[in-house]
């Protein structure tokens, strides 16, 4: 997996929203460990986690399937370029 991460979550949206208005879907699916269920039950975080919060709301991940190629990439680069 490859991930990026944006200066901000609203970049994040934005970019999302671009790559799908060309057909490319990218999502995020980092939830932090002590915002999951398990961790809420079973994690021992101690203290403030905000810097893991407020990361995790800015970084995607990028497309990657097997095949993955054509013109696909430079779709994607050009999506982040355009930012």
């Amino acid at each position: 997996m490859y991930y990026i991460l944006l200066p901000t979550a609203e970049h994040r949206t934005r970019l999302i929203a671009r790559l799908k208005g060309r057909g490319i879907n990218a999502v995020f699916h980092y939830v932090p460990l002590h915002s999951s269920p398990a961790g809420k039950r079973f994690g021992r975080a101690a203290g403030s986690m905000a810097n893991t919060d407020q990361l995790s709301g800015r970084l995607l991940r990028l497309p990657l399937w097997l095949g993955l190629g054509g013109d696909v990439p430079d779709a994607i680069a050009d999506a982040i370029d355009d930012l």
